[in-house]
C-alpha cells in the first residue's frame, strides 16, 4: 500500500483561507483501499473530532518558523510517504521527497514594503527574503502545482518561467456557513448599507473603499467587518480624516450567524481587494443572495464572471457610481442576486477534492 501524506498544520477556520481550503480537501477526499493518506497535524488538532480517520504525525512547530524545517525533516523519516501535499507553498525545504504543493497565491510577491507590515522593517526584510527564496525552491522542487485559478497559473508561468504542463488549477468550492436568513440585523447600522468582510491589509485597498463612500455624502454607509489588527488602526485614522465616521462602521469579528444576519440587511458586498487567490467572501456573500460589487483585478472577474459589478480598482469615483447604483436601482441588485446564487453552484469542495486525488495518482511513483 502506497502512502500519502497531506501538510494538515493549518487545517481549520482559524488559519483562513489556507485553513478551509485543507478542511475542504480532506473532508472531501476520496477512499482508495490501495492508497494509506496520514496527516502532519498541530497539536491543537490531534483530537479533532474531523479527523479521527486519518493517522496523525504531530509537528508542534509552526510552518513559518526554522525550527519547522527540521522537525518536518525528522517527520519524514518516520512516515517516508510515496507522496507529500504540501498545502501551502511555504514547504520544508529539507523534505527529500515527491511532493505537490499548492499555491494559493503570489500576494508576497505582488504587494510588500513597509507599508504592508507593522513589524520592525529589518526583521520584516529577513523574513521576507525567505518566503521568496522558499517559494522558489517550492516551484522548482513540485512535480505539479495546483493553483485555485488560471490567472495565478499566468502569473506564475510569467514570473518564474514555469512549464504551463506542470501547473493544474483546482478551483476551490464555496463554505455554506453562512446561511440565508429572514431574520436580519443591521448591528446600528445606518440604511441603506453595503458590507466588506475580511482583513484591512494594504492590498486589500480600503482607501479606496473609504474614499468611496465619502464621495456619497451620506446616502450609503458601510460595515467593516474582521478581526481587528494593526491595521484596524489604520484604518480608523483614515476614517477620521475623511470624515465619515457616522457613515463607516467598524464592526469586528461576527459569528456566522451573525454575518448572515447582517448580510440579510446589507444592500451589496463590496470587495475593493487588488489581489485575491480566490476571492471566497466574494463567493459566500453570493451564495446568500447579497449582490457583489468587485474591483476589477487579479483573479476576481475569472471567479466572479457575469455574476458581480466591476469597477476600476484605482478609481473611488468609480466605485461610488457603482455603489449609489445597485443600492438605489431594485431591479438591477435583484438582477445581481439571482446571478450571484447560479454563479456559486459552479464551484465545489468535492470536485477540488476528486481532481486533486487523481493529481496525487498520477504522481505516485
Amino acid at each position: 500500500m502506497k502512502t500519502i501524506c497531506i501538510d494538515a498544520r493549518l487545517w481549520g477556520i482559524s488559519h483562513t483561507g489556507i485553513g478551509r481550503y485543507v478542511e475542504n480537501l480532506i473532508d472531501f477526499l476520496p477512499e482508495d483501499p490501495k492508497v494509506r493518506v496520514v496527516l502532519i497535524v498541530s497539536p491543537a488538532d490531534v483530537n479533532e473530532p474531523k479527523l479521527a480517520g486519518f493517522k496523525k504525525f504531530v509537528a508542534g512547530y509552526h510552518p513559518y518558523t526554522l525550527m519547522s524545517q527540521l522537525e518536518m525533516l525528522k517527520l519524514w523519516f518516520q512516515i517516508r510517504p510515496e507522496l507529500f501535499h504540501a498545502t501551502h507553498s511555504s514547504i520544508p525545504v529539507l523534505w527529500p521527497g515527491r511532493m505537490v504543493v499548492t499555491f494559493h497565491d503570489l500576494i508576497r510577491h505582488l504587494s510588500h514594503g513597509r507599508d504592508s507590515t507593522t513589524k520592525n522593517y529589518s526583521f520584516y526584510k529577513i523574513k521576507y527574503i525567505g518566503y521568496l527564496l522558499v517559494d522558489r525552491i517550492a516551484l522548482i522542487r513540485a512535480k505539479k502545482i495546483l493553483v485555485p485559478a488560471e490567472f495565478w497559473a499566468n502569473e506564475i508561468i510569467h514570473r518564474f518561467g514555469i512549464s504551463r504542463s506542470k501547473i493544474q488549477v483546482t478551483y476551490e468550492g464555496v463554505d455554506r456557513h453562512i446561511k440565508i436568513t429572514g431574520h436580519g440585523k443591521s448591528f446600528g447600522m445606518p440604511k441603506p448599507f453595503v458590507v466588506y468582510t475580511g482583513n484591512l491589509y494594504p492590498h486589500k485597498n480600503i482607501p479606496v473603499l473609504l474614499n468611496a463612500i465619502r464621495l456619497l455624502n451620506g446616502r450609503v454607509s458601510l460595515a467593516l467587518v474582521g478581526a481587528r489588527s494593526a491595521f484596524t488602526e489604520k484604518a480608523k485614522e483614515m476614517i477620521s480624516r475623511l470624515g465619515v465616521s457616522r457613515q463607516v462602521h467598524l464592526l469586528g469579528k461576527l459569528t456566522d450567524e451573525e454575518l448572515s444576519q447582517l448580510y440579510a440587511k446589507a444592500s451589496a458586498f463590496v470587495f475593493p481587494s487588488l489581489i485575491e487567490g480566490f476571492g471566497l467572501t466574494g463567493l459566500e456573500a453570493m451564495a446568500v443572495g447579497l449582490p457583489v460589487i468587485a474591483a476589477n483585478a487579479s483573479c476576481l472577474p475569472e471567479i466572479y464572471g457575469h455574476a458581480a459589478v466591476y469597477f476600476d480598482p484605482a478609481n473611488p469615483v468609480d466605485l461610488s457610481q457603482k455603489i449609489i447604483r445597485l443600492v438605489s436601482d431594485r431591479r438591477l441588485n435583484k438582477l445581481f442576486r439571482m446571478k450571484g446564487l447560479e454563479k456559486v453552484k459552479s464551484y465545489s469542495w468535492s470536485e477540488m477534492a476528486e481532481k486533486t486525488w487523481q493529481i496525487y495518482l498520477q504522481e505516485l511513483p
